[in-house]
């Protein structure tokens, strides 16, 4: 339910972008219940890995021109 509310409201956005919402989105439920969550770094691998992906497609890119 909270997902399909996300998805609306992120429709537009740039599929990277809406990407680290969902995983960032299930990093945070799948702690939900810790006494003191700490998902910091967690985080920044999801947007880290994401901004390399869009990197290496977009040098791919470039090479196909």
């Amino acid at each position: 339910m909270l997902r399909g509310r996300l998805n609306v409201l992120f429709n537009s956005y740039d599929p990277n972008i809406r990407q680290i919402i969902a995983e960032v989105g299930d990093l945070e439920q799948r702690h939900i219940s810790m006494e003191r969550p700490r998902i910091k770094d967690q985080i920044d691998e999801i947007i880290t890995r994401i901004a390399r992906q869009e990197l290496k497609q977009s040098d791919l890119d470039t090479l196909q021109e």
